[in-house]
């Protein structure tokens, strides 16, 4: 149970962000392009969950599958990012 809470918690927090900063009680300074930042926590959320479950069914120590499933997330959003920069950057969307 510890190890299913502790995957699912960051992606269960999500509606709770989304409605601290719909509702004005969280304020990152961007008015409502502050929920934008929800995509990348999402994002972050379920591959941590996807790591977490999937090194949980290999055996590995709650401690160790939890930092290398953060490592993942944080890895994915970087990847995520780099790539909808260069598609930005180099036109590949159809415009050139």
């Amino acid at each position: 149970m510890l190890r299913a809470a502790i995957a699912l918690i960051p992606l269960a927090l999500t509606p709770v962000w989304l409605h601290l900063i719909a509702s004005g009680a969280l304020d990152l300074g961007g008015g409502e392009k502050d929920v934008i930042w929800l995509f990348p926590w999402l994002l972050w959320s379920v591959l941590f969950a996807i790591s977490s479950f999937v090194l949980w069914q290999r055996g590995w120590p709650i401690g160790r599958s939890t930092g290398r499933s953060v490592a993942v997330g944080f890895v994915g959003v970087l990847l995520a990012g780099a790539l909808l920069a260069a598609i930005g950057q180099l036109g590949v969307g159809g415009r050139f």
